[in-house]
């Protein structure tokens, strides 16, 4: 095959994958989101094509089927798109829903499991309705150090992929519609409403030369707020973020140390309306929670005496 011949077919393929379609549904994310025409970036340092639209939402937002039709596929759960649901109309188009929640809620622990991620019933071959719930936003698989969000497909009888932004648009009638909303590739520029509705909890304290994912978020909730200035979050915490916990701290009255520790943390949560479930102190003692558990059961133990002593007559 000559060379001019390959690059004209690579072309009509491009074409094709990326040809508008619209299809007739409801928008899968129940709830707040965003999304921006994102098919066909480019992923993984120019090495594959983002071949969906990414629905930024926060954990636990509900998804639901866009279409009546069957369950055709579920991942439980696999290293790149994690959780996943796969519908197809009566049509022979299918819909994916990559990423979908593998945390405990609250969390970021990974340990969610299937409870989490799909409502019961949902299998292979399981019929369901449009707008039915089907489960929760996430960031499971490779979405791991990025926000929450939904990876969105639609394929064509012929299993070739379409851009699914024109459907998506309809199903929104514009809603949550944005042409500068940063790819989730690179969400780096995050309003400070976009990172509250995100629910971020800090639980683990973080140092100079840490690389986490917890690092990025960090990055991307001062960046929020108004102290990171780096234009990505790299998930690196070198002299730059220190910097900008520096200014943090500063602002919010806080020691200034350069590090995120629990106080640190605690004023980062409560800035984001989180909280660390680590971090509760009970308002009782373990020694008057146990005096409190034993009047419990002394009281419960005097009213079954006292019925018993009716019920016998005596």
């Amino acid at each position: 095959m000559n060379a001019p011949f390959f690059l004209l077919v690579f072309f009509a393929v491009a074409l094709s994958a990326s040809a508008d379609v619209v299809r007739p549904m409801v928008f899968p994310v129940n709830g707040e989101y965003v999304f921006r025409d994102d098919f066909h970036e480019p992923r993984g340092g120019g090495t594959r094509l983002h071949l969906g639209n990414d629905v930024i939402a926060a954990k636990m937002v509900p998804l639901v089927a866009v279409v009546d039709g069957l369950v055709s596929y579920v991942s439980r759960p696999q290293d790149t798109w994690g959780y996943e649901i796969s519908l197809q109309d009566s049509e022979g188009y299918t819909y994916g829903y990559l990423h979908i929640n593998n945390d405990t809620p609250g969390t970021d622990d990974g340990m969610g499991g299937e409870a989490n991620a799909f409502v019961p019933g949902v299998h292979r071959g399981a019929t369901v309705s449009r707008g039915q719930l089907i489960g929760w936003v996430g960031d499971s698989g490779n979405a791991e150090n990025t926000v929450p969000h939904l990876h969105f497909e639609i394929r064509d009888p012929n299993n070739e992929v379409v851009n699914p932004f024109q459907s998506l648009v309809a199903a929104s009638e514009g809603k949550g519609v944005s042409a500068n909303i940063p790819s989730t590739n690179t969400a780096d520029d995050l309003s400070r409403e976009q990172v509250i509705s995100l629910r971020y909890i800090f639980t683990k304290d973080l140092f100079l030369d840490d690389e986490s994912s917890e690092v990025r978020r960090l990055q991307q909730t001062l960046k929020s707020f108004g102290h990171f200035n780096y234009p990505n979050a790299t998930g690196y915490y070198g002299p730059i973020t220190r910097d900008a916990v520096l200014s943090y701290q500063a602002k919010k009255g806080l020691p200034q140390t350069g590090i995120v520790n629990l106080e640190t943390r605690r004023k980062l949560n409560d800035d984001l309306g989180t909280y660390d479930p680590n971090d509760y102190v009970p308002f009782y003692s373990e020694a008057e929670q146990r005096a409190i558990l034993i009047q419990k059961l002394l009281t419960q133990i005097a009213k079954l005496q006292a019925e018993l002593k009716i019920l016998r007559g005596y």
